[in-house]
C-alpha cells in the first residue's frame, strides 16, 4: 500500500525528469528523444493502469509530499476521477507519441524535434500532477506548467502563424491564470487553507459570514477556467492555437489540455464549496446559459470553416459545451454525462485530429472541400473519421451517444427538459459539418478521375500512424457499446461528490 501511495507522485516527477533531458539528448542523439519519450509515456500508462485497478476496488490514495500531512504540506490524493483522468492522460498521450514517430518529422524542422518532446512531457507532467493534487496553490502552479508546455507545443511548428497563435495563446492564458489566482487568494482568506477538505470543513462553518467573497471567488474561478478551457465566449485563443500547429499538439491540445482545467474547476466546485453553495449562487444559471451558448455557437462557426483543423478546433468549443452542462445540471447523471463525455470527446477529438495529419502526410490536403475519393484511397484512416464523426454527432452504438443520452437524463433530473431540445439541435448541426466530408470521401471522386472504378486502395502512412488512430476507433465504438464499466466507475465519483 505504502509503495501504491507512491506512484502517482512518481508519475509526475519521472515525465518531468524526461522532459528536462530531451534537450540534452537532443544536441546529441537526436535519434533518441522520440523512444525514449514514448517509453516514459508508456511506463506512466501502465502505472496509471495499476493505480486504476487499486483504486476500483474502493480504496483512495493519500500521499504527503516530503513526509508533511496536510494542511501543512501538499498531499496528493487519488480517487475514482483523478484515476481515471491519470489513465486518460497518459493513455492518450502514449498514443500520440507513437504517432509521432514519423508525423512530426513531416510537420516540423528537424532542428525543434528534440524542444517539441520537451514541450509535450512538461504539458503531461502539468496535467498528471494537476489532476491528482489535493491543494489548490500547487494546482495553480501547475496550472502554470501545462500552459507553458502547451504554448510551446503550439510555437513549435515555427511558422508566422504558429508564432501569433502562440502569443495569443499566451496573453489570453496569462488573463485566465490571473483571475484564478484571484479566486484562490478570496478562498485563502475565507478559510486560511489551501487543501481543498479543509477548505471545505472551514466553508461549511463560515459561509453564511463571507457571502459576498463567495460569489465573487466563484465568478473569478468560473472566468479563469472559463478561459483557460475555451467556454465560449472566452475562447478566442482556441482555433488560432489548434489548427496552426502540428497534428499531434493539436490532439492533445483539443482532447487533453481544456479537459484537464475543467476537472481543476470541478474538484474546487465540488469538494470546497459543494453542491449547497453552488446551487445557492448565480453561477449554475451563469454556466447553464454559457454551455447552451458554447453548444450552438461552436457548432455555427464550425460550420463555415474550410480548413478541416480549424472546423475541428471550432468543433471543440462546442463539445465544451457538453461537458459544462452536465456541471451546470449538477444532478447524478448531469455530471456522470459530462465526466464520460470528457473521456469519450478525448478519443473522438484525438482520433479526429490524427486522420487530419494523416491525410496530411499521405495527400498534402488540408482543406474539407479535397476529400473526394479518399475513403477509398484511405479506408482504414477515413474510417476512423467516419467513426469518430458519428460519434461527435451522437448516433446511437457510438461513444458520443452515450454522454449526450446520459446529459439528456440530467436535464430531466434538473427538471429543464428543453435543453433536451438544445442537445438534439446541436448534434443535427455537427452532422451538417462532418456528414459532407464523408459524402465527399465515399461517393464522389477527385476531378478528372470520375469514370475511374471505385476500388479499395492501401492507405500509404507509417504503421506507426495508423495503429493509434485504429485504437482509437476501436474505444469509441467500444464506449458506444458496453459503456456499463466506464460508468460504473464514474458513478463512484458522483456518489462521493455529490
Amino acid at each position: 500500500m505504502e509503495l501504491v501511495s507512491k506512484l502517482p507522485f512518481l508519475c509526475v516527477i519521472s515525465t518531468l525528469i524526461a522532459s528536462f533531458c530531451m534537450p540534452v539528448l537532443a544536441r546529441w542523439k537526436k535519434e533518441f528523444c522520440a523512444p525514449l519519450a514514448t517509453f516514459i509515456t508508456g511506463a506512466v500508462f501502465a502505472t496509471a493502469l495499476f493505480v486504476g485497478y487499486h483504486v476500483s476496488h474502493g480504496n483512495v490514495i493519500h500521499f504527503p509530499v516530503s513526509g508533511w500531512p496536510p494542511p501543512w504540506g501538499i498531499e496528493i490524493v487519488v480517487d475514482t476521477l483523478s484515476s481515471m483522468m491519470l489513465m486518460l492522460i497518459s493513455g492518450i498521450c502514449f498514443l500520440i507519441l507513437i504517432y509521432s514517430f514519423h508525423a512530426i518529422k513531416h510537420e516540423l524542422e528537424n532542428n525543434v524535434v528534440g524542444w517539441y518532446y520537451t514541450a509535450f512531457l512538461l504539458c503531461m507532467a502539468g496535467m498528471i500532477g494537476l489532476v491528482i493534487t489535493n491543494d489548490i496553490f500547487n494546482m495553480y502552479v501547475f496550472i502554470e506548467v501545462t500552459g507553458i508546455g502547451a504554448v510551446a507545443l503550439v510555437a513549435s511548428k515555427g511558422t508566422r502563424l504558429a508564432t501569433e497563435a502562440a502569443l495569443k495563446y499566451l496573453l489570453l492564458a496569462t488573463i485566465g491564470s490571473g483571475f484564478v489566482l484571484f479566486g484562490i487568494g478570496f478562498i485563502y482568506m475565507m478559510t486560511g487553507n489551501l487543501n481543498l477538505n479543509y477548505i471545505a470543513m472551514e466553508l461549511s462553518e463560515v459561509k453564511d459570514s463571507y457571502p459576498f467573497l463567495i460569489w465573487t471567488s466563484l465568478s473569478f474561478l468560473v472566468v479563469g477556467f472559463g478561459v483557460k478551457s475555451a467556454l465560449f465566449p472566452l475562447h478566442l485563443w482556441l482555433p488560432d492555437a489548434h489548427s496552426s500547429t502540428a497534428s499531434p499538439s493539436s490532439a492533445v491540445l483539443s482532447s487533453l489540455v481544456v479537459k484537464v482545467y475543467i476537472i481543476a474547476f470541478l474538484k474546487i466546485l465540488l469538494i470546497a464549496f459543494g453542491l449547497e453553495i453552488f446551487h445557492e449562487t448565480y453561477i449554475r444559471s451563469l454556466i447553464l446559459v454559457l454551455s447552451v451558448v458554447a453548444m450552438l455557437a461552436g457548432s455555427f462557426f464550425a460550420f463555415v470553416q474550410i480548413e478541416l483543423k480549424r472546423r475541428l478546433a471550432y468543433s471543440t468549443v462546442a463539445q465544451i459545451g457538453y461537458v459544462f452542462l452536465g456541471i451546470g445540471l449538477g444532478t447524478p447523471w448531469g455530471l456522470t454525462a459530462g465526466m464520460l463525455h470528457i473521456l469519450v470527446h478525448a478519443c473522438m477529438k484525438t482520433c479526429l485530429f490524427l486522420t487530419a495529419g494523416a491525410v496530411y502526410y499521405q495527400t498534402g490536403r488540408k482543406k474539407v472541400n479535397q476529400f473526394a475519393g479518399l475513403g477509398y484511397k484511405m479506408p482504414i484512416t477515413m474510417g476512423a473519421f467516419t467513426v469518430a464523426s458519428f460519434s461527435m454527432v451522437g448516433i446511437p452504438l457510438f461513444g458520443g451517444f452515450i454522454s449526450k443520452y446520459g446529459l439528456a437524463l440530467g436535464s430531466l433530473e434538473a427538471d429543464l427538459p428543453l435543453l433536451i431540445l438544445v442537445i438534439i439541435l446541436s448534434g443535427l448541426l455537427n452532422a451538417t459539418y462532418y456528414f459532407p466530408i464523408i459524402g465527399q470521401a465515399y461517393f464522389s471522386l477527385e476531378e478528372g478521375h470520375e469514370h475511374e472504378e471505385k476500388t479499395f486502395q492501401k492507405d500509404k502512412i507509417p504503421l506507426s500512424m495508423l495503429v493509434p488512430i485504429a485504437i482509437l476507433a476501436v474505444c469509441i465504438l467500444y464506449l458506444g457499446i458496453f459503456p456499463g464499466g466506464v460508468l460504473d466507475f464514474i458513478n463512484q465519483t458522483v456518489v462521493k461528490l455529490l
